[in-house]
């Protein structure tokens, strides 16, 4: 807000003789400087930036302001190269032009060794109406706005003093002259027509002729009130809508205090949990939830953005989970915080998102299941012809037993292992996220995954960078994630018309710092076929597939994404048609600096 009061002010003094520049006297930083100040200095710093980089004597200008005697004296100004530029200059308050307080004051400048002839640069671009006036109220100028209003030319305002235009009480027509005012009027356009006014007027000083100039400007109140009626006709409507509809919708403060609660008798936590005007809303959670929520409320405020957070609740004797959206609602005044909470009840969408998450699943293992069988049956026939040799053969030698003994034993550990994997795939997972090593993910993937591509004679590796950090997942769903990408790989390399002559499929992890944050990101890679752009645009979508005559069901892309956007992560691929695929999964990596 200050940002934009200080360029319209520096736009509605463009016009002066002098150049000037706004300093903020509490940080004695420089806010704005004047072109023809630049130009003569060589000034190009960023602002703000701090006094001394413009003013050799700042403790004088410093004095000078607190003494607010509207008298001109001589300083130096620094150039680019440090060296000492004399000058006149005049400090001028601009407290009475702004509502809040503030300690800025202008400083105009007249270089001592010559007087600079500027031409004026009227503004005649801004929305409101505003003149200019000499010291005794005759018109100088009046921009384009001003002069529609009242139906003149500015030949014929030139030739008339402000108070013949305006119809002003004495007690302001002597104010306007002598100091800066705000006031409120109502004043006749050209076409009869009256309007409410709220004009601003301040004073430029002018070294030529040791006189005041006066700027005035309008703004137009009735636009102001047209715009509150609208602000305030727009929020009973969207009350009403939120009355039809069956979520519930809060109002709170920056420290979630309730502010307005809309009236909505459908949604079933509000009527439980009675949520009152000028309490806490969060402080019917636990202490873990109510800091997570807090959190991400404070984060919505601070980025001006919409958040989502979920929180389970016993709601009479039934687990529901629900689903909080954090809306920034913008207001006028940007002091005036306030964000909109809008509550759902997303348990039966979760219960399904499970159900579609459980068939994927299913799907995978049907897919790695027959490799599995001919992986086991290798071991199994090992340990077979083992057990043959113990007992057709009667070993003495014990060494040789324990040899064989040892063989039959590993044999049979492998089949445990394949068994285990394959029903860990299956069972139903814990609804909770746990601290995991993506290592440990990589493994269990690969011992699952590398045996089908073995059966399809695809080389497979994998790979594992340094210094891994833990991720806090729940770890099913990021396997499940992983086998379904190389099931697709492994489909796109053996259903190729022309095979590849060394097929073959990555799976690696990494460590990658984006966003100034830490990601462990998962990667399937392989030398199918690609992905042309067409197909690509597509392959996020519910039920869409390239494998319809081949029994695929078009659940997979579009589940993982789901998954992986819930544990605060990203899915990409990367592709060239005729060369090979990439998919990146982006996990953010459980750090301190991460939180």
């Amino acid at each position: 807000m200050l940002d934009s009061k200080i360029l319209r002010l520096s736009q509605l003094l463009s016009h002066s003789s002098n150049p000037f520049l706004f300093v903020d006297l509490k940080s004695q930083n420089i806010l704005y400087c004047h072109e023809h100040i630049n130009n003569r200095l060589g000034f190009n710093e960023n602002l703000p930036c701090s006094i001394n980089r413009v003013f050799f004597e700042t403790s004088l200008i410093l004095n000078k302001a607190n003494d607010q005697n509207n008298e001109w004296f001589v300083i130096h100004l620094l150039n680019q190269n440090q060296e000492k530029i004399p000058a006149t200059v005049l400090i001028s308050s601009i407290s009475e032009f702004y509502e809040e307080q503030n300690e800025m004051i202008i400083v105009f400048v007249e270089w001592k060794t010559q007087i600079e002839n500027h031409s004026v640069h009227n503004n005649d671009n801004l929305e409101i109406p505003f003149l200019r006036t000499d010291s005794v109220g005759n018109i100088q100028f009046a921009n384009t706005r001003f002069l529609d209003f009242f139906s003149l030319t500015l030949e014929q305002i030139r030739k008339k003093s402000i108070f013949e235009i305006l119809s002003l009480p004495g007690q302001i027509k002597k104010e306007l002259l002598n100091q800066n005012i705000k006031h409120e009027i109502e004043i006749q356009s050209g076409f009869g027509e009256k309007q409410k006014f709220q004009l601003q007027s301040f004073l430029t000083p002018t070294i030529l002729t040791n006189t005041n100039e006066i700027t005035i400007l309008l703004l137009n109140l009735s636009s102001i009130q047209n715009a509150e009626y609208t602000i305030k006709y727009g929020e009973d409507k969207l009350r009403t809508f939120f009355a039809t509809i069956n979520n519930g919708f809060v109002i709170v403060n920056q420290d979630a205090v309730i502010l307005e609660v809309a009236p909505i008798f459908k949604f079933l936590l509000f009527q439980l949990l009675a949520f009152e005007i000028g309490e806490n809303i969060f402080h019917f959670f636990d202490k873990e939830t109510k800091a997570k929520l807090t959190d991400v409320l404070q984060n919505s405020i601070e980025t001006q953005t919409t958040q989502r957070a979920e929180f389970d609740y016993l709601l009479l004797g039934e687990e529901k989970t629900f689903e909080i959206k954090f809306i920034p609602v913008r207001r006028l005044n940007p002091n005036d915080i306030k964000v909109m909470l809008v509550f759902s009840d997303i348990t039966e969408t979760k219960r399904l998102d499970r159900q579609l998450i459980e068939s994927m699943k299913f799907a995978s293992i049907g897919e790695i299941a027959a490799g599995l069988a001919h992986e086991i049956n290798n071991p199994l026939q090992s340990a077979l012809l083992y057990l043959e040799d113990l007992i057709t053969v009667d070993e003495a030698d014990p060494i040789e037993r324990k040899n064989i003994l040892q063989k039959i034993e590993a044999a049979n550990l492998r089949i445990r292992d394949l068994v285990k994997a394959l029903l860990d795939l299956g069972r139903m997972e814990s609804p909770n996220r746990d601290f995991v090593s993506p290592y440990y993910i990589l493994v269990r993937t690969s011992e699952l995954v590398e045996v089908s591509c073995r059966k399809k004679n695809i080389h497979f590796t994998r790979h594992a960078g340094p210094n891994l950090p833990g991720i806090f997942v729940r770890w099913q769903e990021i396997e499940q994630v992983l086998i379904n990408c190389v099931v697709n790989s492994i489909n796109a390399l053996s259903e190729m018309e022309t095979a590849r002559k060394d097929p073959k499929i990555e799976l690696g992890i990494d460590i990658v710092r984006s966003q100034n944050k830490d990601w462990v990101v998962f990667s399937v890679e392989d030398n199918g076929p690609g992905i042309d752009d067409d197909t690509l645009e597509k392959v996020f979508l519910p039920l869409f597939t390239t494998r319809r005559n081949k029994q695929g069901t078009g659940l997979g892309l579009s589940i993982s994404k789901k998954i992986i956007a819930e544990h605060g992560g990203e899915i990409y691929i990367k592709t060239k048609n005729g060369v090979g695929t990439k998919v990146e999964i982006f996990l953010p990596a459980h750090t301190d600096e991460n939180g």
